[in-house]
């Protein structure tokens, strides 16, 4: 009876933070819409092409480097005018949420014949 309680439980907590995941992501994307969407596009894919190192492609980046680069933004460790102004904008969770939405976004590559 106590194997099949954990088993429960387990599952439930599994459930439980997939939701939560699901919930920062489209959370995430909601930012990326509102606000990153104008230089960096809702799905990642800069205005500039991703040449440049001011307007960088965020589509598939690692989660963790787009959050500490835009704390450093938001602390001033790093300056970039318009980077500073938007993650000041930013709380903490909206920090963590649109970095889950542009590190959850794959990459597909097609081959050519």
């Amino acid at each position: 009876m106590k194997k099949n309680t954990f088993v429960l439980i387990f599952i439930l907590s599994l459930l439980a933070n997939q939701s939560l995941v699901d919930d920062a992501i489209k959370k995430g994307k909601t930012i990326a819409e509102n606000i990153c969407s104008v230089c960096h596009g809702v799905n990642g894919q800069a205005n500039s092409g991703g040449n440049s190192v001011l307007v960088p492609h965020l589509t598939a980046q690692n989660e963790f480097y787009l959050i500490e680069k835009l704390k450093d933004y938001k602390s001033k460790k790093l300056e970039h005018h318009q980077m500073s102004l938007i993650a000041d904008m930013l709380s903490i969770e909206d920090i963590n949420n649109v970095s889950k939405w542009y590190s959850k976004i794959k990459i597909v590559i097609e081959e050519f014949e």
